[in-house]
């Protein structure tokens, strides 16, 4: 069962590290090859629930990996707006748009990740 989104409680400073946030969670390549996987599957079943949000959680947060790799290599072009937008959706989804949320909406897909991982 997924976790549901948590509470915000003190706004952007209660958001992991991206180090913090991805250090339990699985590999970028295990990330791509589920989220490539189930992203197939919904084409033929779609779904709702724990599991839409889970996909949508860890599809965020696989956009949000390969955008902080693209940062540090000085790049911020599609891979940060990818990252920004799946954000905003899992956000919509969560219904959590704020105005803490939408001023940092990777951090929480970051604080989101790291409780779901810490569960799983």
């Amino acid at each position: 069962m997924t976790e549901q989104p948590t509470t915000l409680s003190s706004g952007p400073e209660a958001w992991p590290t991206p180090e913090d946030a991805y250090a339990l969670g699985p590999n970028i390549l295990r990330e791509i090859a589920w989220t490539a996987r189930t992203a197939r599957l919904v084409v033929d079943q779609p779904f709702d629930g724990d599991d839409a949000r889970e996909y949508f959680l860890r599809k965020a947060a696989l956009l949000d990996r390969i955008a902080l790799q693209s940062e540090q290599d000085g790049i911020h072009g599609d891979a940060t707006e990818l990252a920004e937008a799946a954000a905003l959706y899992l956000i919509d989804t969560d219904h959590a748009r704020s105005a803490v949320t939408e001023a940092d909406p990777r951090g929480y897909v970051r604080r989101e990740y790291a409780g779901w991982t810490a569960h799983h």
